[in-house]
């Protein structure tokens, strides 16, 4: 059997008898919020009851409990909303169905995050203006993990031009805080600083900087 997409009244969706699952449906709430309903349920055609998208559900289904706008890519007929739903996939029987569930479930929890790319992406965001609504973190979520990050994972040391380069700015990151300060002025106090330490050593400037900010 081919597999299709098809648009189910979302009273008529039936839930698998056992999905040991918990889910965040205040997440799941703001992802649909902001990026309306991007994943299709998945159904087991030899059942009619779900194999995957259980918590996409529940949450669909409290929203239109109180009431909440129609989300984007759900359909509306009739005071109904219309889910779409992955059809044309089946097991040999209802254990294997079940073994499917728990995979499901479990392998996107193996994989892990690069911490520090991450990070950067999630800065990279709210420099650019994004809130982190939906995206499943949040700013203490982020202040955590650049804690977590070493010391030259908080501190990106690039080789600074010097002060005759045409600059109109010198970027300063400090985990997720970002600003910018005039070459002129940076320039001049990295001077200060190369005469207190008497050197002008990438490293030892990170290591006076972390120290400075109370990191070591």
């Amino acid at each position: 059997m081919d597999i299709e997409i098809e648009y189910l009244p979302l009273s008529e969706i039936v839930e698998a008898d056992s999905n040991p699952k918990d889910h965040d449906i205040g997440q799941i709430y703001q992802s649909i919020k902001r990026f309306g309903f991007t994943q299709p349920i998945m159904m087991n055609e030899n059942t009619g009851k779900l194999l995957a998208g259980h918590g996409r559900l529940q949450t669909l289904q409290q929203m239109k409990q109180a009431g909440e706008k129609t989300p984007n890519r759900i359909k509306e007929k009739d005071d109904e909303w219309l889910v779409p739903v992955l059809k044309g996939i089946s097991f040999e029987d209802d254990m294997e169905a079940q073994a499917y569930l728990i995979a499901d479930n479990r392998l996107t929890e193996l994989g892990g995050w690069n911490t520090g790319e991450l990070v950067e992406t999630l800065q990279d965001l709210i420099e650019g203006g994004l809130d982190l609504d939906g995206v499943g973190y949040d700013f203490d979520d982020l202040e955590s993990m650049v804690n977590q990050i070493d010391d030259t994972g908080i501190f990106d040391v690039d080789v600074i031009p010097d002060a005759d380069d045409e600059e109109t700015s010198v970027k300063i990151v400090v985990g997720r805080y970002r600003f910018s300060i005039e070459p002129e002025n940076f320039y001049t106090w990295e001077e200060k600083i190369s005469e207190m330490l008497g050197s002008r050593d990438s490293d030892e400037f990170v290591e006076w900087i972390q120290e400075a900010l109370g990191f070591k």
